[in-house]
C-alpha cells in the first residue's frame, strides 16, 4: 500500500503537467477572443506594473490583435471617380489582392472594370440646339479597365467600441502605386498615391475605405489633357 502510494506521489507532478498543457490551448484561445472583444489589454501585466510602482502612471500597449504576417487577402471593391472629365461619370467593380509581408507592409494587385454615364454637363450638350451638330459630340477618352501594381504602407493601428456593438481593430495607412489604364483611345500609364483605413472584423473579415489621387494622360482631339482625378472606393475582403 505504501509503494502504491509513492507511485502516485510520483506521477502527480507529470499530470499536473500533462494537464497544463492540453488545457493551454483552450485558455490562449479564449484569451485571444477576450483580447480582441475589449478595449483595455494585458490587464494582468497593468495590474502587476501598477502594483510596482503605484505612484507612476503606466499603460500597456498592445501589438497588432490580427496576425498578418505572409496572408493573403483578397478584397472586391467598388469605387466612383470624383472630378476628372466634366462631361463624363466614372464607377470602378473590382477585384484586389493583398499579400501582407508583415503587419506594417503589403503589396497589393488591382483590377477595375469601368462604367461610364454622361454628366449633366454632356447631356446638355448634346440637346444644346444653338450649338452646330459636330460640335455636339463630348470630346471624352473615357476609361475602360485598369490594373495596378500597389504598396501600402500601415505606420498607425488602434481599436475602437462601436456604439458598445463589438470592439474594431483598425490600420490607417497609406497608398502608392502605378500601373496601366486603358481608355477609348488606348493603353497608357497610371499612377496613384493616397490613405485609407482598414478594419479588421476578426481574423478573417476585413473592410478597408481609401480615398486616393490617380493621375494619367487623355487623348483629345486638341492635344494631350493630364487627368487629375480623386478616387473613393470600399472594399470587403476575406484573409486566408
Amino acid at each position: 500500500m505504501k509503494n502504491k502510494f509513492l507511485v502516485l506521489r510520483s506521477l502527480a507532478p507529470i499530470v499536473s503537467v500533462l494537464g497544463i498543457l492540453l488545457s493551454a490551448p483552450t485558455v490562449f484561445a479564449a484569451d485571444l477572443m477576450e483580447d480582441f472583444d475589449k478595449l483595455g489589454g494585458n490587464d494582468v501585466l497593468l495590474e502587476k506594473a501598477q502594483a510596482l510602482n503605484p505612484e507612476a502612471q503606466i499603460r500597456i500597449v498592445q501589438d497588432r490583435v490580427v496576425q498578418r504576417r505572409n496572408r493573403f487577402e483578397l478584397a472586391p471593391e467598388f469605387s466612383s471617380v470624383l472630378g476628372g472629365d466634366a462631361y463624363n461619370r466614372t464607377s470602378n467593380l473590382g477585384i484586389n489582392a493583398h499579400f501582407h509581408i508583415t503587419p506594417q507592409w503589403s503589396l497589393g494587385l488591382k483590377y477595375s472594370y469601368a462604367f461610364n454615364q454622361l454628366r449633366p454637363e454632356g447631356e446638355n450638350l448634346l440637346t444644346d440646339v444653338s450649338i452646330d451638330e459636330k460640335a455636339r459630340i463630348p470630346d471624352i477618352d473615357f476609361p475602360k479597365q485598369q490594373a495596378m501594381l500597389l504598396v501600402n504602407w500601415y505606420p498607425i493601428y488602434g481599436k475602437m467600441n462601436l456604439y458598445e456593438m463589438g470592439v474594431v481593430h483598425f490600420d490607417i495607412y497609406a497608398i502608392a502605386g502605378a500601373g496601366q489604364v486603358e481608355l477609348k483611345s488606348g493603353m497608357t500609364t497610371s499612377y496613384t498615391g493616397g490613405a485609407g483605413i482598414g478594419l479588421w472584423v476578426s481574423q478573417h473579415l476585413s473592410t478597408r475605405f481609401e480615398l486616393r489621387y490617380e493621375g494619367y494622360t487623355a487623348k483629345r482631339f486638341n492635344g494631350d489633357a493630364n487627368m487629375n482625378t480623386t478616387v473613393a472606393g470600399i472594399q470587403v475582403g476575406y484573409m486566408l
